[in-house]
């Protein structure tokens, strides 16, 4: 409706990278290739009215809710959740690398679908945000400390989405601003 109202863009909904950072039940996740056939119809439907289809794609880190996602919230340093009291579990650095090809994938799926592109969502103090802000990335190794450590996952997450998806896939970053 709103590729044939005149947008220029449409933004879908955002769907969860990987299980540990869901937030909304029911979300449908990029775990699997089973969504590709059907998000074809979606986009060959807006491409067709003439607007861009973009897929967000999103994961909570800390502030999931174990009654929504019936995982164990994962972030950088196992901070507490805006959203539930168990909080949430500090990543091994194999589970970031995990996160890192859970983003990737969902990227490369979302292509597969018909998406031009993807925006990832490091916006109200999301997983990427979590691992920006200093507070919430008490880390001391590769991932955390210094400004270029805490801007690693990110940095590493847009250079395999482009080296994967192409010159071509439009890559966009949602982050909140606050003056």
């Amino acid at each position: 409706e709103r590729a044939l109202g005149g947008a220029a863009m449409v933004v879908c909904e955002p769907v969860p990278a990987h299980r540990t950072g869901v937030l909304t039940r029911g979300n449908l996740a990029w775990e699997s290739d089973d969504i590709i056939k059907p998000f074809q119809r979606v986009t060959s439907r807006i491409r067709a009215a003439g607007a861009v289809a973009i897929q967000q794609i999103y994961h909570v880190g800390a502030h999931g809710d174990s009654d929504l996602s019936f995982q164990p919230h994962w972030s950088p340093s196992g901070g507490p959740s805006y959203h539930d009291s168990d909080g949430s579990h500090r990543m091994t650095e194999a589970e970031i690398e995990e996160l890192l090809a859970a983003h990737l994938a969902a990227a490369v799926r979302a292509k597969a679908c018909g998406y031009q592109g993807v925006e990832v969502w490091a916006a109200y103090h999301s997983l990427i945000d979590q691992f920006w802000t200093p507070w919430s990335n008490t880390r001391d190794d590769r991932w955390g400390g210094s400004l270029e450590n805490r801007t690693r996952f990110s940095r590493t997450l847009i250079e395999n989405i482009r080296r994967a998806c192409g010159e071509d896939f439009i890559v966009g970053l949602a982050i909140s601003y606050a003056p």
